[in-house]
């Protein structure tokens, strides 16, 4: 992981413009542009405006919305250090991600420590002081939906992390908290997720962490 998580690496700015330019290439043309607030949503929004109107397609002003942000993930991480120090699995977590020294062992490591705390959250054992717990971000991401919804955008696109798409997957295929969260860590950057919906309610699922922008799988990440 990079020291500071909010900013795209030269590879993550490479993987917006492509996306960008891939859609170009394609013919795409979105009413609405959506950004969720950190700084990596609106530079990895702005990269793949960049790469689109280089194409000489519109790209529409983006909308930066709260609810898109994600869940503040190393706070609950901090706070299990604490709070969660008698479980064992989250204790051994600790241990093996202050052990790892290598770049990859390190993400694995938090990978499998952040699984763990975040187990806890969802049940509701864990609800550290100052951070959201997971019903309330779940009804911030849906009223995010609601708002691109009441739009009145046809082809919206928007830019979040894997938190918020966890909370749209289980809003369109109706699996359980966990469930949702399983999928949705194994997107990728700038992996396409798509949704269909209306207005009268119906949501689902129309693809999932498509890469047609990075056929080389030496560009596909997670972190």
């Amino acid at each position: 992981m990079k020291a500071d998580y909010d900013e795209l690496s030269p590879l993550g700015q490479e993987q917006a413009r492509m996306l960008g330019e891939h859609f170009a290439a394609r013919g795409s043309r979105f009413d609405a542009v959506f950004s969720g607030p950190a700084r990596r949503h609106r530079d990895t929004t702005a990269r793949a405006g960049e790469g689109m109107t280089a194409g000489g397609k519109p790209w529409p002003a983006p909308v930066v919305l709260s609810a898109l942000d994600e869940h503040d993930a190393f706070s609950l991480v901090k706070a299990a250090a604490a709070q969660l120090a008698e479980d064992s699995e989250v204790a051994e977590g600790h241990r093996s991600l202050l052990a790892a020294t290598a770049p990859d062992e390190r993400s694995r490591s938090f990978q499998r420590l952040f699984e763990a705390v975040m187990h806890r959250w969802m049940q509701g054992a864990f609800e550290p002081e100052g951070v959201e717990s997971w019903p309330v971000f779940r009804e911030r991401v849906l009223s995010g939906l609601d708002a691109i919804i009441a739009s009145g955008a046809r082809r919206p696109v928007a830019f979040s992390s894997v938190g918020p798409v966890a909370v749209l997957l289980q809003r369109a295929l109706g699996t359980d908290d966990a469930a949702s969260f399983r999928t949705a860590w194994r997107l990728r950057n700038t992996g396409l997720t798509q949704f269909a919906f209306d207005r009268r309610g119906r949501f689902t699922l129309d693809g999932f962490n498509a890469l047609p922008h990075l056929p080389e799988p030496e560009r596909w990440t997670f972190r």
